[in-house]
């Protein structure tokens, strides 16, 4: 086949150059290539859900933030709460636990339901917020056991 002005036949595709190539995406343009997977849809139960409602519950005991001042003075200080106080304090101690038992069980579950599809942000949300979760409710079962001693 030829390209130069003098020719002047007709163009026709030459049997020694193989089959035509595919206008289709190829592999080497990643953009082209992934054009045509699909987009994850978010829902009421989607992990994207899960993953952020285990984040908001987690936010409510970093916002307070008096369970690691309790695991102080109860477990590494061995100090002693008042017997007015001690119930007041076991109950803070067991409500920033709960809270973040249940930031853990979210983002679990987040995890648990995050496929291929699922944007990374998810599953990178939710292990953050299982391992700082699972701290917290380890500091808050210590500081009870230290609280009730």
């Amino acid at each position: 086949m030829s390209t130069s002005q003098e020719d002047t036949s007709p163009t026709a595709p030459d049997p020694e150059d193989g089959p035509p190539a595919a206008s289709g995406p190829s592999e080497e343009n990643p953009f082209l290539a992934a054009a045509g997977t699909p987009v994850p849809v978010g829902g009421v139960f989607s992990a994207e859900t899960f993953s952020l409602t285990g984040l908001l519950l987690l936010a409510t005991v970093v916002a307070g933030m008096r369970l690691p001042d309790l695991f102080g003075w109860f477990v590494l200080a061995g100090s002693e709460a008042e017997p007015g106080q001690a119930a007041l304090l076991q109950a803070e101690i067991t409500v920033a636990g709960g809270l973040s038992a249940l930031a853990v069980l979210m983002s679990a579950l987040a995890l648990f339901t995050s496929g291929a599809g699922s944007r990374a942000w998810t599953r990178w949300l939710a292990t953050a917020t299982v391992l700082v979760g699972s701290l917290l409710v380890l500091t808050a079962v210590l500081a009870y056991a230290g609280a009730a001693a």
